[in-house]
């Protein structure tokens, strides 16, 4: 029962996998870090630029989408799915270093973007925008080589001169600066505000309070009970819907500069504290990637 739980958590994120699969990683085992907290184990069946198809048993294979992951746990697995030849390909790994804050490892592969488009000013802006790596040369700048006239070589392509990580250290924190918030609960909810200041921290931002923040994050989280049936008095399963609205503020204003409203529909599971508790991480998972986007593009 457990493992069909998990099995249909994973459904909403099921995804139509793309080219560049790499056999290389066909049979590893993987423990896969989910943005919800939860860890999926299973075999590596198929790698991606869009996600991991993993097996997790009695004959059940589920495709992760990348987005739904903690992909700065996950690097070296999506960078074996990059094709070095390709500039879309090495942009595309550059965008999922930048959506996890991973700026080293962006600093390194736009670099090699740069070796295969030179002049692309995009890339150039895009790479000083992002704190310096000492050691790191880039093209076209003093001192540094500069690259060749001609293309690249299919067969051989330019992957980047990635330090490898020490596997029991962990990544460092990002080093753009972040916005100091005020997590504001319209109406008390005490897990998710936690899951939310869990979450920023997780992303390096700072904690604050009505009398000391730069963003405001008011949340307003609403799960309903639509289908609870019973059978000779036990539950057989619940089913939530869900919305979470968030209205973000700068500090002094009191309009927001950005508001949405999340919304889940029939999250099933087979208990009610289950499906409500899937359905409000849901709702927090979704509205986070959101608000974190729309802080990006303040800074």
């Amino acid at each position: 029962m457990k493992r069909l739980t998990f099995s249909l958590l994973c459904v909403a994120v099921l995804a139509v996998g793309s080219a560049l699969a790499q056999d290389s990683d066909d049979g590893k085992q993987l423990a896969l870090y989910l943005k919800s907290g939860d860890i999926l184990n299973g075999t590596v069946k198929k790698v991606d630029e869009d996600g991991v198809k993993l097996d997790i048993g009695d004959g059940v294979e589920l495709f992760i989408n990348w987005d739904y992951t903690r992909g700065d746990k996950h690097y070296e697995l999506r960078k074996s799915a990059a094709d070095f030849s390709k500039f879309a390909s090495v942009l595309k790994l550059a965008d999922f270093c930048h959506q996890f804050a991973m700026d080293e490892e962006e600093s390194y592969v736009l670099v090699t973007a740069l070796k295969l488009e030179p002049k692309n000013k995009e890339v150039r802006d895009r790479l000083n925008e992002l704190p310096k790596v000492d050691g790191l040369e880039i093209p076209g700048e003093d001192g540094a080589a500069q690259p060749p006239e001609d293309k690249e070589d299919p067969d051989n392509p330019v992957v980047p001169d990635q330090p490898k990580p020490d596997k029991d250290k962990p990544l460092p924190p990002p080093t753009r600066g972040t916005f100091k918030v005020w997590i504001d609960m319209k109406k008390a909810d005490d897990t998710a505000k936690t899951w939310m200041t869990d979450h920023f921290t997780e992303m390096n931002y700072s904690i604050g309070d009505e009398k000391d923040y730069e963003m405001r994050v008011q949340l307003d989280i609403e799960l309903t009970l639509t289908k609870n049936p019973e059978f000779m008095g036990a539950e057989l399963y619940a089913v939530y819907d869900g919305e979470l609205t968030y209205k973000l503020y700068k500090n002094g204003e009191n309009a927001p500069f950005a508001q949405h409203t999340v919304k889940k529909k029939d999250i099933r599971r087979d208990t009610r504290d289950e499906a409500r508790t899937r359905t409000r991480t849901e709702l927090c998972e979704d509205s986070f990637t959101e608000i974190h986007q729309e802080f990006e593009k303040l800074r």
